[in-house]
């Protein structure tokens, strides 16, 4: 389902060069379970640290300040039947933070997979040597921007259907990832595994062109209604960030739950770090969209207080 309401405009910024060797992906724990408190609905933080890459962080000198001395605790009110998880990685010094459950409990992929549908799709007409025709282009480009379903699903069957999420499994080292046999939006996936796939797809456009186009031309310019959550934390905290941006969201009335996701990469204004960060969220019907959206607005908010140094 896609939402109508209107959203900030984002801004564009070509695609800065990533640490070039990657970021060994690694789980972190003990950044609260979320459970409710007894007479209350705020979700119950606790603190985690941080684990690093030492190969990138070595010699790092454009590493936050915040980063090195924070355990981010993240504090949203909710209501006692919501569950939501985060992951925050800063791919510039290979600084990695989580929820307990970041690693362990999935949610739907909703149109967030969409990012490594155009990115897998991408990668097929490179190693047939095809250029990309106009058609593609439409399609590629309604779905990204507008998050259009009918796109994904064409796309998604020239490329084999379920072999489209194994792929993203083998190639992005997903380890908390499931296919849903013929229905790619019901991929289950962490929110570790999320940041993985963004990676991937980051590493891919320091290379290819047309990933490249992806990432810039259209996950920095997805429609306004698709760009709630993380990039309207940053529109208030950080308007330079200039995030790339591919959100979940889908209310199933077979499940009496919305399945909301937030995905995002932007560079720190502050610091010039590369930063991706994962959102998952599942909650009743009768919350509505709005209330998902909040908790990734909240979390980012809250987050971004914490390991980022504004300019």
């Amino acid at each position: 389902m896609e939402d109508t309401t209107h959203r900030p405009q984002l801004s564009r910024r070509r695609l800065m060069g990533i640490l070039a060797g990657g970021i060994a992906a690694s789980a972190v724990g003990g950044v609260g379970i979320f459970t409710t408190q007894s007479g209350g609905n705020a979700a119950a933080p606790s603190p985690a640290p941080a684990t690093t890459s030492s190969s990138a962080a070595a010699g790092s000198t454009s590493a936050s300040a915040a980063e090195k001395t924070v355990t981010p605790v993240v504090r949203v009110q909710t209501d006692e039947d919501t569950w939501y998880a985060w992951q925050w990685v800063n791919l510039t010094t290979g600084a990695t933070y989580g929820s307990a459950d970041a690693a362990k409990q999935t949610n739907n992929t909703e149109s967030m997979i969409k990012a490594w549908i155009g990115a897998d799709y991408l990668a097929g007409l490179e190693a047939s040597g095809q250029p990309l025709s106009d058609a593609d282009n439409a399609l590629i480009t309604k779905m990204i921007k507008k998050s259009d379903n009918a796109a994904a699903q064409t796309l998604y069957l020239r490329r084999g259907g379920d072999q489209v999420i194994q792929r993203a499994i083998d190639e992005c080292g997903l380890t908390g990832t499931a296919i849903t046999e013929s229905w790619w939006s019901k991929t289950q996936i962490t929110a570790l595994d999320a940041t993985r796939m963004m990676r991937e797809i980051l590493t891919r456009a320091e290379t290819s062109e047309l990933v490249r186009w992806l990432v810039d031309d259209l996950m920095r310019n997805v429609d306004d209604d698709n760009a709630f959550g993380i990039a309207q934390a940053l529109a208030e905290t950080d308007p330079q960030a200039d995030p790339a941006v591919k959100n979940g969201w889908t209310d199933h009335a077979n499940t009496g739950l919305w399945n909301l996701n937030c995905l995002a990469e932007w560079t720190s204004t502050g610091t010039g770090d590369h930063i991706v960060l994962a959102i998952l969220t599942r909650y009743p019907l009768g919350y509505g969209q709005a209330y998902g959206e909040k908790v990734c607005r909240e979390v980012t908010s809250q987050l971004l207080g914490q390991l980022t140094v504004q300019a």
